[in-house]
């Protein structure tokens, strides 16, 4: 992985096995006929054919760094596969409940002393392929526009230049939305029924609502908290003021559960007609094959900000034109590229299908208000558990076996340069690396 310099890899074998190639038959068992009340007689050895000569495996890229202590981070990235480490569960001795005749041995019930071992469940497992392979090693790249986005310090709390800049579609939007409405009210009075729901017309009405007064009831909202809470605001912002703020944001935190197979039957070994003499009459084992999926990304930055109107050591901090400036930037009120560009019609559509209007944000971010970052990095933590589960009808004691297998990958993305992801060091422009340079934030 580019940015890392060293690579450490570990892998653990089922203890026997040597080759990766194995498929060994492994004893697990053995089955013996009652004959007498004190004579029994061997008749057979169960085995488990073990697909999976690698109980685990972890790779690891990382960087070296000089320490201890150690003082600075970098990309990280971390698979993990563990299947399960006990591949023979429910060890003991089992007697049928039925008689069976077993040829030049005679007639008795069935005794199986030894344990069970799943029988496919984790063939698809491959460690070293899961392990190495790109494919199983969790991305940040659609995380990490939003990673700066939700943990850069905000200055700007309301939308004042894009809420005055569309007040123009006020009259039509009221306009649309007392038509559907009349005609809603038409259809509920016996009117006949008009054309309310023809495609053009649901189109019309969603833009309406999605671009329309979804935002403008956002921006009065937005401007009312600015109001109530603006000395406050005010006041943080000059206390922060170049300074480095940390700032920690969970992005995404989400579980998904799967049953990929459920049903009755056996699907661990030994099976046959000898393990159903074992079984209460009219019963039948059932398994399941469970799956959780959970994946949360975080991100965490150490931000610094400048802007000379909340910088109360400047002579005129207290005066009208400092409390003017002071009001235009919470307010958003500032004409900045952000501001143009989102009050450009159309521009709600360019942003629905890219990033574009994110990557303007970022840009007068730099050029407005200084924000740079000592540190900005975006953690993933993917981990897959599949569970198994076979439930064995016993004669007297119902028996459930449990097997679980997981794989975790952990990467942590560390930004290209203070001024975020997407940015080389040779592309920053004088103005930014001698901001750089004046706040001793030298390239790696």
């Amino acid at each position: 992985m580019p940015g890392t310099d060293r690579i450490r890899r570990r892998f653990e074998r089922t203890p026997g096995i040597d080759l990766p190639g194995d498929n060994p038959n492994m004893p697990i068992g053995k089955f013996y006929l009652q004959v007498q009340p004190d004579v029994r007689a061997l008749f057979g050895t169960a085995y488990a054919q073990l697909k999976n000569p690698l109980l685990k495996g972890e790779i690891t890229y990382d960087e070296i760094h000089k320490g201890p202590p150690w003082t600075s981070g970098g990309d990280f990235i971390n698979v993990k596969v563990d299947l399960p480490s006990k591949q023979v569960m429910g060890v003991g001795t089992y007697h049928g409940i039925v008689d069976v005749s077993y040829y030049g041995i005679g007639t008795g019930h069935v005794i199986y002393e030894g344990g069970f071992s799943p029988v496919g469940v984790y063939d698809g497992w491959n460690i070293p392929s899961m392990v190495n392979g790109p494919n199983y090693i969790p991305s940040t790249a659609a995380w990490e526009l939003a990673a700066y986005k939700q943990t850069k310090p905000k200055i700007q709390k309301a939308d004042a230049f894009i809420f005055g800049a569309e007040a123009r579609d006020i009259p039509r939007m009221l306009r649309s939305t007392s038509q559907t409405l009349h005609t809603s009210w038409l259809n509920l009075g016996g009117r006949e029924m008009t054309r309310l729901m023809q495609p053009r017309k649901v189109a019309d009405n969603f833009l309406n609502h999605q671009f329309g007064w979804v935002p403008f009831l956002s921006d009065i909202r937005k401007l009312y908290r600015t109001h109530q809470n603006s000395v406050a605001i005010k006041r943080q912002l000059t206390r922060n003021n170049d300074r480095w703020v940390t700032r920690k944001k969970v992005l995404s935190n989400e579980t998904d559960q799967n049953i990929w197979s459920k049903g009755n039957g056996m699907s661990v070994e030994p099976a046959g007609y000898y393990i159903g003499t074992l079984f209460d009459a009219g019963t039948s084992p059932t398994y399941e094959l469970k799956e959780e999926i959970r994946s949360e990304i975080s991100a965490v930055g150490s931000y610094k900000y400048y802007r000379p109107e909340f910088d109360p050591d400047m002579p005129d901090y207290n005066s009208a034109w400092s409390n003017l400036n002071r009001d235009l930037a919470i307010y958003g009120a500032r004409i900045s590229p952000s501001n143009v560009y989102r009050a450009t019609p159309w521009t709600w559509l360019v942003d629905w299908f890219t990033d574009f209007g994110g990557n303007i944000d970022t840009i007068t971010d730099w050029a407005q208000d200084s924000i740079v970052a000592r540190y900005l990095f975006v953690m993933r933590h993917d981990t897959r558990e599949q569970v198994f589960t076979q439930t064995l009808p016993f004669s007297g004691n119902h028996l459930s076996l449990q097997w679980s297998a997981k794989m975790e990958g952990k990467i942590r993305k560390q930004a290209s340069t203070p001024y975020g992801f997407g940015l080389e060091w040779k592309f920053l422009s004088p103005r930014q690396l001698a901001i750089l340079a004046a706040l001793k934030l030298t390239r790696p």
